[in-house]
């Protein structure tokens, strides 16, 4: 009898075509979907809730403006650390063995072929265009975070699916059913990154039920703070099973992704307390 195997063998290309001068990946082209998933989101929330077409077309403009650039402003702030003790940075007279590449290149930041978008500067980029459109448009600028938010859990699956292509942001090892063994890996790990694409799936679920159902519990800003809530506790969740990102979180108790997660799943838990609050007052 033939052993049964316990994992999942993945052994894609990460690109779509591969040419002598042009390629095509898989990670780009999930985020491109992504992005046009957004807008295809703000098209329809905005025609069925009586607001002009055009309004969600400059909304998902400056949308697109935002959640690159603080994606990317947090993936260089928080993710681009590196251990360097032969070239320490020297705080108040305290060695300091790592040094933030972005730091010693500034002009990188201008780049995209280096490094990626951290999840929890999306999410605030989504927070400032709502700010950002409610002072070019008659719109109030919770209403506006609430269907970006719905559109950005769209682009959370596929760039997270992108990410499980490329075998990129990996879990711990496993014996599950379900373990994810890569190329010619001899060991199986949790497929952290399907984990979190199901995570956006779940909340983008649960907030369109909320959307489609009684206008009374559609209050500015609740749909936003279910989809922050679903998604930072599971990822604070799903951060233990992950493989640390950088070598600066080998000693620490939680690591990069779960301290950004935290502010925004206290922020979610009060923002729902406030809005069912402010439903049952009037």
């Amino acid at each position: 009898m033939l052993p049964i195997m316990n994992y999942i063998t993945w052994d894609v290309s990460p690109f779509i075509y591969e040419g002598e001068h042009f390629a095509i990946g898989w990670y780009g082209t999930l985020w491109t979907l992504g992005l046009l998933g957004m807008l295809v989101t703000l098209l329809v929330t905005f025609k069925h809730d009586g607001v002009p077409s055009q309004y969600a077309l400059i909304t998902f403009m400056v949308s697109l403006v935002c959640v690159i650039f603080f994606g990317h402003l947090f993936q260089g702030l928080f993710y681009e650390w590196y251990y360097s003790p032969d070239d320490p940075w020297y705080f108040f007279g305290i060695d300091w063995d790592y040094r933030n590449y972005y730091f010693d290149h500034p002009l990188m930041f201008l780049t995209f072929n280096h490094g990626g978008f951290a999840s929890h500067g999306t999410v605030l980029g989504v927070i400032v265009s709502g700010c950002i459109v409610s002072k070019m448009l008659p719109l109030n600028k919770w209403w506006v975070v609430d269907r970006l938010m719905m559109g950005l859990c769209v682009i959370g699956i596929a760039v997270r699916m992108g990410n499980f292509i490329n075998g990129e942001i990996c879990g711990m090892i496993t014996t599950l059913p379900f373990g994810v063994m890569y190329g010619n890996s001899h060991e199986a790990i949790h497929p952290t990154q399907l984990y979190e694409a199901l995570t956006y799936l779940i909340a983008l679920c649960i907030t369109v039920c909320v959307y489609v159902g009684p206008s009374r519990w559609r209050n500015q800003g609740l749909l936003s703070a279910i989809i922050v809530c679903i998604v930072m506790f599971a990822r604070i969740g799903i951060e233990f099973i992950k493989m640390p990102q950088m070598q600066i979180e080998n000693d620490w108790h939680l690591n990069m992704g779960q301290w950004l997660s935290v502010p925004f799943a206290i922020w979610s838990v009060w923002m729902i307390f406030y809005s069912v609050r402010v439903e049952k007052n009037k």
